[in-house]
């Protein structure tokens, strides 16, 4: 499989292009197989510290590495990033890992 946006292939499971970032169809079968009412819920599988910002990227279908980006530059320019942070650990539920499993594409 190619990316649409630059050209370059990439493996058909991939979500995203690894070189620019678009969009594959493995995203928007992953989105398609989640439902109408996803939940934003903390990531179990693609987690650092809490999940918070794997869970923002699964609901909002982007790139995690994008959204921990973001958050650092909220964290270091607007200063409450950490507070929303810490908030969104307690707030947020965790994820169905049953789920997680059944939209989960596997590499072979």
């Amino acid at each position: 499989m190619f990316c649409t946006s630059c050209g370059r292939e990439m493996a058909s499971e991939d979500a995203f292009c690894p070189k620019c970032g678009t969009a594959s169809g493995a995203a928007a079968t992953a989105r398609a197989a989640a439902g109408p009412h996803q939940r934003l819920a903390r990531s179990v599988r693609n987690k650092k510290v809490a999940g918070v910002c794997a869970g923002f990227a699964n609901y909002f279908g982007m790139d995690v590495t994008l959204v921990r980006v973001l958050w650092l530059i909220t964290v270091l320019c607007v200063g409450t990033g950490v507070l929303a942070y810490i908030v969104c650990w307690i707030v947020m539920p965790v994820e169905d890992t049953q789920a997680a499993v059944a939209v989960t594409p596997q590499r072979v």
